[in-house]
């Protein structure tokens, strides 16, 4: 991953077959042809998706969540992903990423579980969670980034065990910790963080975070 801010490190992963689809496990023959409804469902719900955002998003903000939880075009994995990857935008602003982020949970909540195993769910909105805390985080509200905190772990005890994940919201964890002025925490999330990296061989984003932690440690002597 080449991803170089801390909103692009929370970017949605493409999610595991054997997860969507839960039944198919009978065979090669089998897991191919999950493989193949995934990758066609995946790609006809991602190309959908910006004319359903753009829908969406027109209307009154008031008017989004309830539109989205009672017309079914709009519970698809492709329109979650976009509203993610569109809060975790660094030019979007900060009350605008936060409530994007809220879609895209909302949007979590209605995912058919024929499709969409538990888990594999429970990481996207430990990923959305974790977009709102940054968003508030950002325009200063510590107690709602502590709250979005909680409700990622949460929901990440649920998940599918991804490192990538878990490493994901350990930086964002450490970065509100870093704003609290509990520099000390920060730096050992973002230690865990970085061993998850490491495990995971990402390279660079284990490198990221490895200057993000001396960067913590540097202000801590201070």
């Amino acid at each position: 991953m080449t991803e170089d801010d801390r909103g692009g490190a929370l970017e949605i992963a493409e999610p595991a077959t054997s997860l969507l689809f839960p039944g198919d496990g009978e065979g090669a023959d089998s897991l191919v042809a999950a493989l193949s409804r995934l990758r066609s469902a995946l790609d006809r719900e991602r190309a959908e998706a910006p004319a359903l955002a753009a829908e969406l998003l027109a209307l009154a903000p008031g008017r989004r969540e309830e539109r989205l939880r009672r017309d079914g075009r709009f519970q698809t994995w492709g329109l979650c992903e976009l509203l993610l990857t569109q809060s975790l935008d660094p030019a979007v602003d900060a009350a605008a990423a936060d409530a994007l982020a809220g879609l895209a949970l909302a949007g979590a909540d209605r995912l058919d579980p024929s499709r969409h195993a538990a888990p594999v769910v429970e990481d996207l909105k430990a990923r959305a969670w974790a977009a709102a805390g940054e968003a508030r985080r950002r325009q200063g509200d510590l107690a709602g980034a502590e709250e979005a905190v909680r409700a990622a772990a949460s929901r990440l005890g649920n998940g599918t065990g991804d490192l990538l994940v878990e490493a994901r919201l350990l930086e964002f964890e450490a970065a509100v910790r870093r704003d609290q002025g509990r520099g000390g925490e920060a730096a050992a999330l973002l230690k865990l963080a970085a061993a998850r990296y490491r495990e995971s061989g990402e390279t660079q984003l284990l490198e990221r975070v490895l200057a993000a932690r001396a960067e913590v440690l540097r202000h801590a002597v201070k």
